[in-house]
């Protein structure tokens, strides 16, 4: 008996072939779509990431900007008839009674080096690093100091704050043709004021505090600020405790008055402590990436540059805000003695011949008025996406700032000198009116 051949079965080579041909068809789309999905992320974050860092910074300058020289219910940019621009009540400004307001790094007198301390104020208007020997009004012009950095190693007027960071293009450097802004303010609620006595060395400041006011933060060697939205004093303090403060040694000269007359919201500050000094600049530091791409003509590792809020000088206030800061620009709106508004940079409010508003009364010599006639700040800042988006168009690279528009390649040097990259780049303004201008 014989038994029957079997047919062998399979696949033929042909079959195999389509097979391995449809596979790799297959891995082709999966690959290629797991590589657009993943670029479309990591563009998607970056504009997301560019978007919030923008909108971060500016919201946060803004708050800032917008108190510019404020002071307790006093307003420096004075009032005026209804329908003229004739002041009625003149601006106001505080008088100092004590020798030494040991303020850092003002804008620098005429053709000097900046000062280390600001002391007092010159006969001349300019900053001084000797104490006073008699009262004085201090100058509003001196709440704000603008410094254009329009190209590396140039910034007007010359003699930033000593404690900024060199310029350079290394980490820990500060980012070169990026502005810089120097304001102060008052803040915090003060403890009310009653029974007070003449501004007199010796007199005693009595003090209420009240529910809701901030702790009590004075002690001996501060300075003081007492105002009632009318007459503003700066004076010494020899003691304090929480029920009184003393006053130190003040300068002879003054017709300036304390006492409360019972009817204005009387108020004292600590103005060593409240009367704040910030400033606003962009330094580098460096990618914690080792596989990031350098961009700096003078580091071998990538840098990054960040918004940076410092506080009266010191770097345990430094604030490192948001990174991706490619150029930072200030304009500011300055008040023209007929109402109108210019905008201009911080190098041509150094530089421009313009007539001021009318000064406070009493003050006749004040260099830099026009600082104190500004009435709006704009800051311009440049952000992008903090890394690099590899395979961008070239189309995605432009961008526009200031009213001018960029096109950039990997190897385009931006106004810093760093290159600039595969990146994402928009622009965002922080628009403010300054409190003493716009109530």
């Amino acid at each position: 008996m014989s038994v029957a051949g079997h047919r062998a079965s399979g696949f033929t080579l042909i079959e195999v072939m389509i097979a391995i041909a449809l596979g790799l068809v297959l891995s082709i789309g999966i690959v290629s779509l797991f590589s657009t999905t993943s670029q479309t992320n990591k563009l998607q974050n970056g504009l997301a990431r560019l978007q919030e860092n923008g909108r971060f910074a500016a919201t946060s300058m803004e708050q800032d900007l917008r108190m510019v020289g404020a002071q307790f219910v006093n307003n420096f940019s004075g009032q005026a008839l209804p329908n003229t621009l004739v002041p009625v009540v003149r601006a106001r400004t505080p008088t100092v009674l004590a020798p030494n307001l040991n303020w850092r790094d003002p804008s620098p007198a005429a053709g000097d080096a900046p000062l280390a301390r600001m002391h007092s104020i010159d006969a001349a208007g300019y900053p001084s690093a000797t104490d006073a020997t008699a009262t004085y009004l201090l100058s509003p012009r001196y709440f704000i100091q603008g410094y254009s950095c329009d190209a590396p190693g140039s910034c007007t007027p010359s003699g930033l704050p000593s404690e900024l960071p060199p310029e350079g293009t290394d980490k820990d450097e500060r980012l070169p043709g990026s502005d810089v802004l120097t304001i102060r303010y008052q803040r915090g609620s003060g403890w009310p004021a009653t029974a007070l006595g003449a501004c007199a060395s010796g007199a005693l400041v009595r003090l209420s505090p009240a529910t809701g006011d901030d702790p009590f933060d004075f002690e001996a060697g501060d300075l003081a600020i007492i105002t009632d939205g009318v007459n503003s004093n700066i004076l010494p303090v020899a003691t304090a405790t929480s029920a009184a403060l003393t006053v130190g040694t003040v300068l002879p000269g003054t017709s300036a008055q304390c006492v409360n007359p019972g009817n204005r919201d009387q108020r004292v500050f600590n103005f060593s402590k409240d009367f704040v000094t910030v400033t606003y600049f962009v330094k580098l530091v460096e990618d914690p990436n080792p596989d990031a791409r350098p961009n700096s003509p003078t580091s071998a590792k990538r840098v990054v540059p960040v918004l940076v809020r410092r506080e009266n000088g010191a770097d345990i206030n430094l604030s490192e805000l948001v990174q991706g800061v490619d150029e930072l620009k200030f304009v500011f709106g300055v008040q023209n003695p007929d109402g109108s508004t210019s905008f201009m940079s911080a190098q041509e409010i150094e530089t421009s011949v313009a007539p001021c508003i009318p000064a406070p009364d009493g003050m006749t010599t004040e260099p830099g008025c026009l600082w104190r006639s500004v009435r709006s700040i704009e800051a311009h800042l440049l952000m992008n996406t903090v890394d690099e988006l590899f395979g961008l168009e070239d189309s995605a690279r432009e961008y526009h700032f200031m009213g001018q528009t960029y096109a950039t390649t990997n190897a385009t040097d931006l106004p810093s000198t760093l290159k600039a990259g595969s990146m994402l780049r928009r622009e965002f303004v922080a628009f403010a009116s300054t409190r003493n201008h716009n109530f």
